[in-house]
């Protein structure tokens, strides 16, 4: 029995060539064509060579990857380790499609652990290079060399080699001039190898790793101790300590603190069961649990493991084994998100220490400063707090927690008059607007009567507009409601008011911030300002 059902008959008609063209309009590609499909399918550019080839080392236990490139990869590729190594007549099997140490059986694919497991790589890189691999077994005095160009064996030669093998790929798409056509420039292909190297040495912390590129060291990572310590021989000490540990037992690694962001999405790192898949998938997780804490256009740095074990992981979706699938269709977001957003609570920082968390503190009203903040003393520390970035947060985390609000009516209801692109949008969300506590009639053909509105808001034009633009846009309803429903800077507030806000603030889960992100809060502490008077 057939695994696939043959889709063109196995009887070709005599004088014609079982590849081509059979007098149909469908036909069988030659061997060399469809290898040279699939090498494009696993390898895309240099750094889609170099990934394949490491993974094979680290399946194989080495301790110590070296890769060293040149022409930014498509003139050679060098990766030397010191893993396991292979037999004479394993190296040259190995060159052959689908031929894995790594899986048996279709079944094995439901519980795969290792990186590689098609044996795809080396066939695939043979096919469009000229490729030598050169192995020797731990404890063998033997080693082969083993020669493919451009698809066939070209040689296999008794060398001289340590425990460990040697792949070295010299004129990558040498038969495929229209790829090379689509690479980048040269230093574009050694930065993009640089990064897969990077990459892989953060997925694997205890192997050491180096690259060189045109001779010149670009990487040299000892291995290191744990995931925190490779951070910073990557990034930098000062980035690496200032991590805060995600410690759930599914989703494990660093985030950034609050203070900590940066402009891209560079320092965003993502291994599933210890395989390193492409970040795109995982980024709105990340983003959306960060949403309220950073402004818009920052981005936190991120390294996440995700040890969900072999079984509940499909790897077998993606030629280059970028992306994965968990079983049954399920999704990591939640997860990741919920993971994150405990780690930044305002419980614990980098190092173990405390957070300045004001939940439960005897804070002591002093007053209000030029009507836009907030003056307070907890023990020995002043607090400086922007009322308007204040308010906003309570108002965020109880409309995030519950959207729905008591509708209040108005003593004098109010005329809307809504921008042109908005006049059809608020009929469009009635309903959603009247959970929101939103009573509203006609009122001509751009305006609306506004009749009751949400007890949160201090605007009731401004929150209507706000909620409809956020409706319309799929934006942040919640973040949109508590802007336009917070005391503004300049509002004179009274004790009582005053009090209130600042006894709902302290309850707030992230009070250092304000839904889009900017600090709200600034403490003195008595030592600071004794020493300022020059005194002791």
């Amino acid at each position: 029995m057939r695994l696939f059902p043959q889709l063109v008959p196995e009887f070709v008609a005599e004088g014609t060539s079982k590849y081509g063209s059979s007098g149909g309009r469908v036909h069988l590609l030659s061997p060399e064509v469809a290898h040279r499909i699939a090498a494009g399918e696993v390898i895309e550019r240099p750094a889609s060579a170099v990934k394949e080839l490491i993974e094979n080392s680290l399946d194989a236990a080495a301790s110590r990857v070296e890769v060293e490139i040149e022409g930014g990869g498509v003139g050679l590729i060098r990766i030397h380790d010191d893993g396991s190594g292979m037999s004479a007549d394993d190296a040259e099997r190995a060159v052959a499609r689908h031929a894995t140490s790594k899986i048996f059986t279709a079944d094995d694919l439901a519980h795969v652990a290792s990186l590689g497991f098609r044996g795809e790589a080396l066939h695939a890189i043979g096919a469009v290079s000229d490729l030598t691999l050169t192995t020797s077994e731990l404890g063998s005095r033997r080693a082969v060399a083993v020669r493919v160009l451009a698809g066939e064996i070209a040689s296999v030669e008794a060398a001289a080699h340590p425990p460990g093998t040697t792949v070295e790929v010299r004129n990558l798409f040498l038969n495929l001039p229209v790829r090379r056509g689509f690479l980048g420039t040269m230093r574009a292909e050694a930065n993009a190898v640089a990064a897969v190297v990077q990459a892989l040495a953060l997925s694997c912390p205890e192997v050491g790793f180096s690259l060189r590129s045109e001779g010149r060291r670009v990487i040299s990572l000892p291995a290191a101790a744990d995931l925190r310590e490779r951070i910073s021989q990557v990034h930098g000490l000062s980035l690496a300590q200032s991590l805060i540990a995600l410690e759930d037992t599914l989703v494990w690694g660093f985030v950034s603190p609050l203070s900590v962001s940066f402009p891209t999405r560079r320092y965003l790192h993502v291994a599933v069961n210890g395989r390193v898949v492409d970040t795109d998938s995982f980024a709105p997780a990340v983003s959306k649990a960060y949403a309220d804490l950073l402004p818009k256009g920052r981005h936190p740095a991120t390294f996440l493991r995700l040890d969900l074990g072999p079984g509940e992981v499909d790897v077998n979706v993606h030629p280059a084994k970028s992306a994965v699938r968990l079983r049954g269709g399920r999704s990591a977001y939640p997860l990741v998100v919920g993971t994150i957003r405990a780690a930044l609570a305002p419980d614990s920082e980098p190092g173990g220490g405390d957070v300045p968390d004001e939940r439960g503190s005897a804070l002591t009203l002093i007053g209000q400063f030029a009507g836009r903040c907030i003056v307070a003393q907890k023990g020995d520390e002043l607090i400086i707090l922007d009322q308007h970035g204040a308010h906003e947060r309570v108002l965020y985390e109880r409309l995030s927690a519950n959207p729905r609000s008591e509708a209040i009516n108005l003593v004098s209801p109010v005329v809307a008059r809504l921008p042109e692109d908005l006049s059809p949008e608020v009929w469009n969300f009635e309903y959603e607007l009247a959970a929101l506590g939103f009573v509203f009639e006609s009122f001509g053909a751009e305006a609306v009567r506004i009749l009751a509105a949400p007890d949160t808001a201090t605007d009731a034009v401004a929150a209507l507009i706000a909620a409809v633009e956020a409706l319309a846009g799929g934006e942040d309803l919640a973040k949109a409601l508590a802007c336009k429903g917070s005391a503004k800077f300049g509002d004179s507030l009274s004790r009582e008011e005053m009090r209130i806000l600042l006894e709902d603030w302290s309850e707030c889960e992230f009070g250092e911030v304000c839904p889009h992100g900017r600090p709200i809060v600034k403490r003195l502490a008595l030592g600071d300002l004794l020493r300022e008077f020059r005194r002791s």
